[in-house]
């Protein structure tokens, strides 16, 4: 009698004969993600609409199905891009029977967060995930996961891990030994959508540490990046120094900017902003002083 490969084996042949085929230290990493998947029985998923947590989310699924629950954070902080992107990867994980659901996190109301120090991200996720931890304690879920992977653990300025880490949140991707380049290998063969997407943040990290985040200024930069999307540059920053934006787009933009200088500044004052500068990307924030800047 024909029978179904079994998800684990499918997700393991998809990957082989996908673009991984080629890396054989990332296929033996995939193999011990898959088992350290089915080796959580149940568990709640934080999905930031990343590709780290899409990528997760596409292996739990099959894996898990309806005992995995996919959890969104509803925050002022969570670009309009990130939120599309992780109701794509939750509506396909739909297909196994995988839930999900959006919550409000209250960061913002957080007078430690929304001073906006260098830990900021500890005071974020300890909201997010103490939330993701009471909903898997009530709800019978053995985990809390997220997407942090190999390459983040190396870095010094993920302060949210620490916070991860006293709630007793796992993290598969880094346990297996997956970095970012392989992730997004294994994504692309098993045919995860946006495998190749850019690197996205949270909107407070386009304020300066130690200004005030507020629900008005994150708004602000929201709708500034949009505009720029709209015009065509994908990987995007504007950087809110008060009355002066800096926009950042890769190198090999920054002569898309020059060119489309007239309709940026009129699309930034209308947000209020008075003046702008351009900036290649760095994927380090928008820094501590506001005179750095220009």
């Amino acid at each position: 009698m024909y029978r179904q490969p079994m998800p684990h084996h499918d997700l393991l042949e998809r990957a082989q004969s996908g673009p991984a085929a080629g890396d054989p230290v990332a296929l033996e990493r995939f193999g011990r993600l898959l088992e350290i998947v089915e080796g959580l029985g149940s568990c709640v998923l934080a999905l930031s609409g990343g590709i780290d947590s899409s990528f997760l989310l596409a292996v739990a699924s099959p894996l898990l199905g309806e005992r995995c629950l996919a959890l969104t954070g509803d925050s002022a902080a969570v670009p309009a891009w990130d939120r599309a992107e992780a109701a794509a990867a939750a509506g396909e994980a739909s297909r196994h029977g995988t839930g999900w659901r959006t919550i409000p996190t209250k960061e913002l109301d957080d007078p430690r967060y929304a001073r906006n120090p260098r830990s900021r991200c500890y005071f974020c996720k300890l909201e997010l995930y103490g939330v993701a931890a009471a909903i898997a304690k009530s709800e019978g879920y053995a985990w809390v996961v997220d997407g942090t992977n190999a390459s983040d653990t190396q870095r010094l300025d993920r302060p949210g891990m620490t916070a991860g880490a006293e709630l007793g949140v796992r993290s598969p991707l880094a346990e297996a030994g997956i970095t970012k380049e392989q992730l997004r290998l294994l994504a692309r063969s098993i045919g995860v959508e946006g495998w190749d997407r850019p690197a996205s943040a949270c909107l407070a990290s386009r304020i300066p540490f130690g200004e005030t985040i507020t629900a008005g200024r994150l708004r602000r930069v929201e709708a500034a990046e949009l505009a720029l999307r709209a015009l065509g540059f994908r990987q995007v920053r504007v950087r809110d120094f008060g009355s002066h934006a800096r926009v950042e787009v890769e190198e090999d933009e920054l002569a898309g900017l020059d060119r489309r200088a007239a309709e940026i500044r009129t699309r930034l004052i209308e947000l209020g902003f008075e003046s702008w500068s351009p900036a290649a990307y760095a994927g380090t924030g928008a820094g501590d002083s506001p005179n750095a800047q220009r």
